[in-house]
């Protein structure tokens, strides 16, 4: 029997923690504790997001936490974020790559804890805001950026990972690009990077050489030295025009040798930034005089798009980590 009343208190607590974080009463700056949870977390693609997040938390005073699983990994990531509500954060930041986060995301709502996801979104999910491009419209931006090198003719090969929805995304809108825009430009590979550098490298290799007639490559993963690494190794260093995703020093020497033309540059130090700041000012209540809020109007922004930037060869200098 008081094996059952310790029971039934536990989860009264429980309870009346849930309230108290979803509507009631707030924890202290010191004591709000932020968690970014994501995946493939040891690749440098992060550090200007976790820069981003770190510096919000430190002008606000609140803590902030970086973790997920190292490799390409969904199950393992919404496992993750599921185990972390019962540690009562004030707030979740979620990168969503595939559409199994929604229930995770949706489980940590319901536990009181509110959610924002940055830079790939889980929009039928009850997160609160997102703060990342639109990656159709980022994607369509890559395919006029090769057309143009092209000169809208060519054949072209794309590296991504197949399973992650964003990246689906920016390969619709190349290949949308292509056929109101280019006809002449045929996409005729698609390949698996396994968002890894060194199967980019190989990957990129076996298709330019199943390929002779490839004229460019675009990269919609943060994976682009693989490519610059490949072009060298087959000695096609400028004859095979390449577009690649986001900023990485080994990328930025990539553009520096000459074997990759441009990458992008979606303002990713404002997705972590922005993603702490709005949860913050969701969760302590600075946005509750928004108007219609009763009736069900979101307090913060439904989106964020920090906007997008190609980096080449002219501007590639000033974006090294080491500067």
């Amino acid at each position: 029997m008081r094996r059952i009343i310790a029971a039934l208190c536990l989860v009264a607590l429980f309870a009346a923690g849930v309230e108290r974080v979803s509507g009631g009463e707030k924890r202290p700056p010191a004591e709000q504790r932020y968690v970014m949870v994501t995946m493939i977390t040891a690749h440098p693609f992060w550090n200007d997001i976790k820069k981003g997040a770190q510096d919000a938390a430190d002008q606000l005073g609140v803590k902030f936490e970086f973790t997920g699983p190292v490799e390409w990994d969904a199950a393992a990531q919404a496992n993750q974020l599921e185990q972390l509500i019962v540690t009562r954060p004030a707030g979740f930041i979620v990168g969503s790559y595939d559409p199994s986060m929604t229930a995770a995301i949706n489980r940590a709502v319901a536990a009181g804890i509110p959610v924002v996801t940055f830079d790939s979104d889980a929009p039928e999910s009850k997160r609160m805001t997102f703060i990342g491009p639109d990656h159709y419209k980022l994607g369509y931006e890559y395919g006029r950026y090769m057309a143009r090198l092209l000169d809208n003719k060519g054949e072209v090969g794309l590296l991504t990972v197949p399973a992650q929805t964003n990246l689906n995304e920016r390969i619709r809108g190349i290949t949308d690009y292509f056929k109101e825009h280019a006809p002449a430009i045929t996409v005729s590979a698609i390949e698996d990077n396994g968002g890894n550098d060194q199967i980019t490298a190989e990957k990129a290799k076996s298709m330019l050489q199943g390929h002779p007639n490839m004229t460019g490559v675009i990269v919609c993963n943060a994976t682009g030295s693989g490519v610059a690494a490949a072009l060298k190794e087959l000695g096609k260093v400028g004859k095979v025009k390449v577009v690649t995703s986001d900023v990485s020093d080994p990328i930025l020497r990539g553009i520096l040798d000459g074997a990759i033309d441009a990458t992008s540059y979606v303002n990713i130090y404002l997705e972590g930034y922005y993603s702490l700041k709005l949860l913050h000012d969701y969760y302590n209540g600075l946005t509750d005089k928004v108007p219609g809020m009763a009736q069900g109007v979101n307090k913060l922004p439904y989106n964020v798009d920090p906007g997008l930037f190609f980096i080449t060869k002219d501007t590639a200098e000033a974006f090294f980590t080491n500067q």
